[in-house]
């Protein structure tokens, strides 16, 4: 429980302290006091959001520091590892920056770590929050936290997540296979006369140097047989008629070394005339014509011609083509397993989701069986003996099912006997929504982990025996866990196991804020103030005691 609260520097406060006890405590003074603030201290201390706007003007850094006392029973987060002793010392520290330091037990801390220890040791109900009754769409929230089913909620909305990401990879790989089988019906034709063509890389280019070769091959071999004979192979060749010439040169080497190169040199001219003559004479005998060759030469340049203009591409790109577009077709293929793995994960993932919310739906009824019984019970000791409040549920088609299962539910009100029980949210008053939500908050309180539970200002709307009744219940609730209070009613504040007084005053020019913890003739000065009267009163003061007596006794009763 909380035992120890210090706010240095945050928003109008300078610096307060304020101790706790066990039971009861409820926190009274004018409106605009500072009450609130003081719970906000502690929701920051929680690791509620923070801003620099929080922290007192002319300050540089807001601190708040509290002691608790953690009993056997309640287990700290796992991430918090911190050897509390039976006291757990939060401290959080708010800069002009806008950054926090925080610590456990003097032991740096994050905020989230804040945010952990804070779910386990504190529940706050904050005021307006019975404003929450008029949005139809948070009574299922309730349902499932009086029902305890945050797990199994949980549970559904993950199966519900993993359900609509299967149906949107189903989506995205249908798109998809519907693209590459259109473009394959675009690419079908091409691809069965590329196919068809057969196209080699480099073909074209030899299919032009043989047409060539082909179409020059008469010529050839006439030129060739032509050169052949003028060399060497008819009488007065070019080779017959050196024979003088090398005679002469014979002679002369015989008659001078000195001559000798220039016999040599005839005869490798000669040579080498002679190789020519019988090299041209094999080019005239190859060279042969080829009609029917030439014509297939021609018809394929002439396909390729075409291939190239109608694609806009040389033969490399048409046969790259080719191979792209052979290679969607196994895209294709590929893209019609993954639409049929999908459909599957797809079933599956909705199978999931279907199993876990009929487990949620079904859960759901019982737990509305006990809120119904449950709230029948806490409406009676509330002032509210005759209202009935029903949990009236909508299944959802399967076309609307959500995060949140396969149904929504309303809270319906039937305040008198013989009326027909109607949405709360149209029906219900400001009193009756305040009690309602105590009722709700009381029940799951109950339930709670949390040592300490805070309860500002849920006393809009009431007073009376009512606003007796709402403290009773509060007091009930002090019985098992600490509770800290914020009223403007004295008849709760009477019932009272620590009384605490928020007043705001002005020194040197400044607002500031005093917390005191009263004592006897404190309580009832308080208690006189709050019914509007004067302490000075015998019969005030004789009122406020027999209440605060009176009510101690209701509650122990």
């Amino acid at each position: 429980m909380l035992r120890y609260l210090k706010i240095s520097h945050l928003a109008i406060i300078d610096r307060v302290e304020v101790e706790f006890r066990e039971g009861f405590n409820v926190l009274t003074g004018e409106t605009g006091a500072g009450k609130s603030i003081l719970i906000g201290a502690l929701n920051l201390l929680l690791g509620a959001k923070a801003g620099a706007d929080m922290i007192r003007t002319g300050e540089e850094e807001a601190e708040i520091e509290a002691l608790f006392e953690i009993p056997d029973s309640v287990s700290l987060p796992g991430e918090v590892q911190v050897d509390v002793g039976g006291e757990l010392i939060l401290s959080r520290k708010i800069l002009r920056s806008g950054r926090s330091r925080c610590s456990i037990n003097g032991s740096l801390a994050t905020l989230g770590m804040l945010q952990a220890v804070g779910r386990s040791i504190v529940s706050i109900f904050g005021q307006h929050e019975h404003q929450t009754l008029l949005d139809a769409t948070a009574h299922l929230g309730i349902l499932d936290r009086f029902g305890g089913l945050d797990d199994l909620r949980s549970e559904v909305s993950r199966a519900f997540a993993a359900w609509g990401a299967s149906a949107r990879s189903l989506d995205r790989a249908v798109a998809s296979l519907q693209q590459l089988e259109h473009a394959g019906r675009e690419n079908a034709a091409a691809a069965l006369e590329l196919t068809a063509a057969a196209l080699k890389p480099g073909e074209e280019e030899q299919l032009l140097e043989e047409r060539n070769r082909l179409k020059n091959a008469v010529q050839v071999r006439e030129k060739a047989f032509e050169a052949y004979h003028s060399l060497y192979g008819r009488s007065g060749s070019l080779l017959e008629s050196f024979g003088d010439v090398r005679k002469a040169l014979e002679y002369l080497a015989s008659t001078d070394e000195k001559l000798v190169h220039l016999r040599e040199t005839l005869e490798d001219a000669l040579y080498r005339i002679e190789d020519v003559a019988l090299e041209v004479r094999d080019i005239a005998e190859r060279a042969q014509s080829n009609p029917a060759r030439l014509e297939q030469i021609e018809d394929r340049l002439t396909l390729i011609r075409r291939l190239k203009k109608k694609y806009g591409l040389d033969v490399p790109g048409l046969v790259d083509y080719l191979a792209a577009i052979s290679e969607e077709e196994g895209n294709v293929l590929e893209a019609r397993n993954l639409v049929k793995r999908l459909h599957a994960e797809l079933d599956r993932n909705r199978s999931v989701y279907l199993d876990a919310a009929r487990k949620l739906s079904t859960e759901r009824r019982k737990a509305a069986v006990r809120l119904e019984g449950a709230m029948k019970k806490e409406l009676s000791d509330l002032a509210m003996e005759q209202a009935e409040l029903r949990v009236v549920f909508h299944d959802l088609g399967e076309g609307s099912f959500t995060a949140d299962g396969m149904e929504t539910a309303e809270l319906y009100l039937a305040a008198n006997p013989g009326e027909v029980a109607r949405p709360l949210a149209r029906i219900a008053s400001g009193g009756e929504l305040s009690r309602i939500m105590l009722s709700v908050k009381a029940l799951q309180a109950d339930s709670e982990s949390a040592c300490t539970v805070v309860f500002d200002e849920v006393d809009a709307g009431i007073g009376g025996r009512t606003a007796q009744a709402v403290g009773a219940r509060l007091a009930r609730v002090a019985e098992r866990q600490q509770v800290l209070c914020i009223t403007h009613l004295h008849q709760i504040a009477a019932l009272a196991d620590n009384h605490v007084s928020v007043t705001k005053h002005v020194e040197n020019g400044r607002t500031r804020i005093r917390v005191t913890t009263l004592g006897r003739e404190a309580r009832v000065e308080e208690l006189s103030r709050m019914l509007g009267a004067s302490a000075d009163s015998d019969a005030v003061r004789e009122h406020v005691t027999r209440l605060m007596e009176q009510g101690l006794a209701e509650v122990s009763g």
